[in-house]
């Protein structure tokens, strides 16, 4: 008979658990919403019998996983900023064994979400662009950027951001992109297309009276007003009467000037209008100086040397003044800041010529950020230009056309020069940095010191003369487009 033997036999099984170890978020140059932890094991100290054949980490939440066939294993997907915990398992061929532990937590972080696109606005050789941030991805977003296409010319900033250096005429579109310590988003859609151009002056429109007709009076703007004060009427040779303005329209009193006065400079300094020196209602040179608060004036230091017709101009808290004598031709400079000791500044740019023409025709005004003041030389027409109060003078440019007195306010980084007398006109130019292009007339003639100022993006003009001896009392506004 056969005797059977016995045949000895092995166990094959599944590998047991890793040994968990630690998970690290990985967030340089991760998309958004597609998040990197490296997580680190120990090998099982049981294999089933059989080679380990792989391990697999599984996040939680999401059961997104990564495989390998060592320590450590990449898991990609995650959610930007979402905190996850990892288990490890190994696999033979006998199948997969039981869960690790769960690791430490660890957030996801990537670059930025992809800003959402607003609105794109054309200016002069530049545009603004408008967007609504996406989320951060998890670490605090450091810069947005706007890039045009074509010419990939960049801005940075909050919304809007300006993007500059654009060539007028050629239409563009936008992209803005965001951007944090992990890198930067992809690229927001497409914003509408804009084509820069030089803005235009709108046409000038009647925006209502001054209170009264003035010829010879101080004005300025500033702090979000027009001023004027004094002057002379067809009835009184020095008037005492002030008003104020935000809009060329509603004229408020501000008091009454302590003594009449006329052919004077106006400035404001951030907190007062100040007005300076002028004649008297004798026709008598004086060199008072008084500051309004916008409801009363007050006494303030004497000018060092009377003038009559005396302009002034500020920068910053910091005005001047300088006028001139009929048979002198007075070019001196004094400056304070606010209501300080006046000093002795750089003398006015030299005259042309002889006779009542000096420095600072008209009222000349400060551009939006009060930082340079810009004046006119009545005779040979030169725009000086000062950036320090008391300091040197630069020649601008000349204008292109002849007047006496000629109204100059600012908007932005433009220079206007409207109006003026002798012969009085209506005609209005705009610098623009390089050169004079014509805008909108004013429309009627204007000059002998009437008021002149900007607010914004507007310009305005108010009472003065039309003619010798005849005060006019309309206000007119255009705006920079």
């Amino acid at each position: 008979m056969r005797i059977l033997g016995t045949v000895a036999s092995s166990s094959r099984e599944v590998p047991g658990a890793p040994t968990i170890g630690t998970a690290t978020n990985v967030p340089s140059g991760r998309a958004y919403n597609n998040g990197r932890a490296d997580v680190t094991f120990t090998a099982p100290t049981f294999d089933g019998g059989l080679p380990i054949t792989s391990y697999t980490v599984t996040s939680s939440p999401g059961g997104f996983t990564g495989s390998g066939a060592s320590s450590p294993v990449t898991v990609t997907g995650l959610q930007s900023n979402t905190s996850y915990t990892f288990t490890v398992t190994a696999t033979n061929s006998s199948g997969t064994g039981t869960a690790s532990a769960a690791s430490n937590s660890i957030t996801a972080t990537t670059v930025p979400q992809a800003p959402t696109i607003g609105t794109a606005t054309t200016g002069n050789a530049s545009a603004t662009v408008t967007y609504t941030a996406g989320a951060t991805g998890g670490s605090a977003i450091t810069t947005f950027t706007a890039t045009s296409s074509p010419g990939s010319q960049t801005g940075t900033g909050a919304s809007p951001i300006t993007v500059s250096g654009l060539t007028n005429g050629t239409a563009y579109t936008f992209t803005v992109t965001a951007t944090n310590a992990n890198g930067t988003s992809t690229a927001s859609a497409a914003s509408n297309s804009v084509t820069p151009a030089v803005p235009s002056l709108s046409a000038w429109s009647n925006v209502g009276s001054y209170p009264a007709g003035r010829g010879y009076m101080a004005s300025t703007s500033g702090g979000g007003y027009l001023w004027s004060a004094g002057g002379r009427s067809s009835a009184v040779q020095a008037n005492t009467d002030s008003y104020r303005s935000t809009d060329g329209a509603s004229w408020s009193s501000t008091g009454a000037l302590p003594s009449g006065r006329w052919t004077f400079g106006g400035a404001y300094d951030g907190t007062y209008f100040q007005v300076f020196s002028g004649l008297n209602s004798s026709n008598v040179d004086t060199n008072t100086s008084y500051y309004n608060n916008g409801s009363s004036w007050s006494t303030g230091t004497v000018v060092p040397n009377s003038g009559e017709a005396v302009r002034g101009w500020s920068i910053g808290s910091a005005v001047a003044t300088n006028g001139y004598w009929y048979a002198v031709g007075q070019r001196e400079v004094y400056y304070r800041t606010g209501t300080g000791a006046w000093s002795t500044g750089t003398q006015a740019p030299a005259r042309t010529g002889t006779g009542i023409n000096g420095f600072g025709a008209g009222n000349t005004t400060n551009n939006s950020a009060r930082s340079i003041a810009y004046g006119i030389n009545e005779n040979n027409n030169i725009v000086y230009s000062q950036t320090t109060i008391g300091g040197s003078w630069s020649t601008v440019a000349t204008i292109p056309y002849t007047s006496s007195r000629p109204f100059v306010a600012t908007t932005g980084s433009y220079i206007f020069v409207y109006g003026g007398d002798s012969p009085f006109q209506t005609t209005c130019y705009r610098y623009n940095g390089s050169s004079w292009d014509v805008q909108s007339s004013l429309p009627a003639n204007r000059g002998n010191w009437g008021g002149a100022g900007s607010i914004g993006n507007d310009i305005f003009q108010w009472s003065g003369e039309s003619s010798i001896g005849v005060q006019e009392t309309t206000s007119y506004k255009a705006t920079q487009n």
